[in-house]
């Protein structure tokens, strides 16, 4: 299992470094799925480019981990709003 990782790692390094300088413009980060529950002790969140194919909201954890949310959610907006208020 790791070796196929391993490998698929350097074909991405390989196919990335590899492209035309016009690439430089892609996004750097986007969502494909969204959490199902609120997040515990969010942190911080900032939104995904808009060039993504889904709009999408990262929520920082404390744990560190950065998860991907709806922004049409209910409990994102209220999530957003607080951290927003506390800067």
């Amino acid at each position: 299992v790791f070796q196929t990782l391993w490998c698929c790692c350097l074909v991405m390094q390989f196919v990335t470094s590899s492209l035309p300088s016009t690439a430089h413009f892609a996004p750097v980060e986007c969502c494909f799925e969204y959490a199902e529950k609120p997040i515990r002790r969010p942190q911080s969140f900032y939104e995904t480019s808009k060039d993504c194919p889904k709009p999408a909201v990262v929520i920082l954890a404390a744990s560190g981990d950065e998860i991907c949310a709806d922004p049409n959610k209910p409990w994102v907006k209220k999530t957003m709003k607080r951290l927003q208020k506390e800067q």
